[in-house]
This record gives structure tokens, C-alpha cells and sequence, in this order.
């Protein structure tokens, strides 16, 4: 009788979790853990938990030298505690290089989270959730939580591509490579470059009939806001000739024109120059081999992109892309 009163007394503290949000910053030290092998470790982490404890075979737990926390069970899941949903899925907060912090703001790092209403150097690590009992949580003090429904939404889904985004073929990954480095050596650049390069919000992927097929055509969509590019107003074209000419006369001139344009038109033709141009040397390393068709850039702005079509897209990762396993 005893137990099941402390047991109910447990859970009824627990269910205090229904007032956190996901999203949520918590300070709650060393709730986050890596299980590796004393034998093997594979991180410091792992490796000085093991010596300290005298072990040198089975499994170790270590816990990530974090103070924060983010909670990212979804935050209708915390309504309700019981002894069947008495767990939720936390990650540790790291602080990052700025460049690295702007690059997951924009979304472009898959693995980090930008927390906004944390500071503009704070992320969350994907990589390293936990599975933590909800009474971890009791009287943890709230460090910030997402404050608009569009910040909201926004967590939900890079917690939601991190989960499912899809794996790419090596002979993708390897046509995409250079056109990827360029993007993040360029990005945050004091250029011209760099600021068309800020503009974007993300970069997606394309793959017809499918990126399992044998050799398929790849399309690069550089994603942008409309004030960045506007529409397109009824019955007007794009001119293919100043397309080229912009093309021929290389990168700094295609971004310098990108900028210093407000024409609808003129400005749609210089960001599709540009991104030719980012993509070239992934174009050239597609004609080097049979495993992949083609590959070009199109650009578009967030009503453009339908749902199905940014369903079938994966957002691509600059820091690193998911290959198959061999």
C-alpha cells in the first residue's frame, strides 16, 4: 500500500510537465546521457565515465557535460502523466560559432536548432536526444520557450526533418559536394555573394523519377521569401538571352545585380543566373558519370513551393548529407 502511494504521489508531481512546452529551455544538468561501449568508446565522454568507474568492457552510460536542456516531446503529448506516458524525449543546448547559429537559423543544419528565444548563439543538439522520465523535470527553471505560434511550428518541423528526412545516395552526395562547399564557404560572407547567400532560406532537392532511380535528374530549388522574389506579374517572361549574358559574366555580377534590382522580372532572371552558376560545378561533375542524369537550379519563393512538391524535396544539410550505409 505503501508503494502505490508514493508511486501515485510520483506521478501526481510529474504531471506539472502539462505546463511545458516543446521547445521548451529547462535547467536540468547532465539529463542527457550516451550509452557506448567500455571497450570501444567512442567519445571522451564515454571513455573517461568508463576509467572512472574501473570498466573495461559493457556498456557505459555517460551523461553530456550540459547545464540546458530543450524538450522536444510534442506539447499535447504532456497533458496528461501516467504510469504509460510517464516519459518524454529531451537534447542538450550547445553554443555554437555564430555562422553555425545563422546557418540553423535558416534551417540549413538538419542536426542543430536555432533557439531565438534562448539567444542568437544557442542550439539544440538532434543528435544527442534522450528518453528522460517527466519527474526529471520537476522544478527545472524555465530558461525560455518559443513565444509565437509561427516559432512553434517552426521547432516542430526541424525536430520533424531531422527525424525523417531521407538518405541520399553516395554518387549524389558526391555530384552535390562542390556545390555544397561553395555554399558554406561563401555564406556570412561581407560580399555580395554572401548576402544573396543570406537571403536564401534554404536549398532543396529534386529528383526525377525518384533519388532511388538509376541515374536521376537532380534539380537544386533555392527557396526564397517573396519581398526577395517577388512574383512575376501577369503574361511577363523571363528573357533567356540576359539569363545567359549574366551567366557568362560570372558570380560577383550575377549577386551585385540580384541586389541592386527591384524589377520583378530582372531580379527573378538574376537569382536564376546565380544559382546556375552555384550549381555549375555539381553540373560538371554529373557529366563525369552515368549514376547521375543531370543536374540544374530553379528558384522559387515560399508561395510557389506547393505542399506536394515540398513534401517530395528534402531541405539539404550543408554540414553534412546522409549517405546509405555500406
Amino acid at each position: 500500500m505503501t508503494q502505490e502511494v508514493e508511486y501515485g504521489g510520483a506521478l501526481e508531481r510529474a504531471a506539472v510537465v502539462a505546463t511545458l512546452i516543446q521547445g521548451e529551455v529547462l535547467a536540468v544538468a547532465d539529463a542527457c546521457v550516451v550509452i557506448g561501449d567500455a571497450a570501444a568508446p567512442l567519445s571522451a565522454e564515454v571513455a573517461d565515465t568508463a576509467a572512472e568507474l574501473g570498466m573495461t568492457e559493457g556498456l557505459v552510460m555517460a551523461p553530456h557535460v550540459v547545464d540546458d536542456i530543450v524538450l522536444l516531446t510534442q506539447t499535447c503529448d504532456l497533458q496528461r502523466t501516467t504510469t504509460e506516458k510517464r516519459t518524454c524525449q529531451v537534447a542538450p543546448v550547445l553554443r555554437v560559432d555564430t555562422q553555425i547559429a545563422s546557418q540553423a537559423r535558416r534551417g540549413r543544419l538538419p542536426r542543430y536548432v536555432a533557439l531565438p528565444w534562448l539567444d542568437d548563439q544557442s542550439v539544440v543538439d538532434l543528435s544527442l536526444i534522450t528518453t528522460v522520465e517527466r519527474s526529471v523535470l520537476v522544478g527545472a527553471e524555465s530558461l525560455g520557450r518559443p513565444e509565437t505560434s509561427e516559432e512553434q511550428l517552426r521547432f516542430a518541423d526541424a525536430v520533424a526533418r531531422y527525424l525523417t528526412r531521407p538518405a541520399l545516395p553516395d554518387a549524389v552526395v558526391e555530384v552535390l559536394a562542390p556545390f555544397l562547399t561553395r555554399i558554406k564557404d561563401k555564406h556570412d560572407k561581407n560580399s555580395d555573394e554572401g548576402r544573396c547567400l543570406d537571403k536564401v532560406a534554404e536549398f532543396r532537392l529534386e529528383a526525377v523519377p525518384d533519388i532511388d532511380a538509376e541515374s536521376p535528374a537532380l534539380t537544386v530549388l533555392a527557396l526564397l521569401n517573396e519581398a526577395d522574389l517577388p512574383l512575376l506579374p501577369p503574361g511577363a517572361d523571363l528573357d533567356d538571352e540576359r539569363i545567359d549574358a549574366l551567366v557568362q559574366q560570372g558570380i560577383a555580377r550575377a549577386a551585385k545585380t540580384v541586389l541592386a534590382t527591384s524589377d520583378p522580372v530582372r531580379k527573378r532572371e538574376a537569382w536564376t543566373a546565380l544559382a546556375e552558376l552555384w550549381v555549375q560545378p555539381a553540373v560538371n561533375k554529373a557529366a563525369q558519370t552515368e549514376d547521375v542524369g543531370s543536374v540544374e537550379a530553379n528558384v522559387l519563393n515560399g508561395e510557389e513551393l506547393s505542399y506536394a512538391r515540398s513534401r517530395n524535396t528534402p531541405v539539404l544539410d550543408l554540414q553534412y548529407l546522409s549517405t546509405r550505409p555500406t
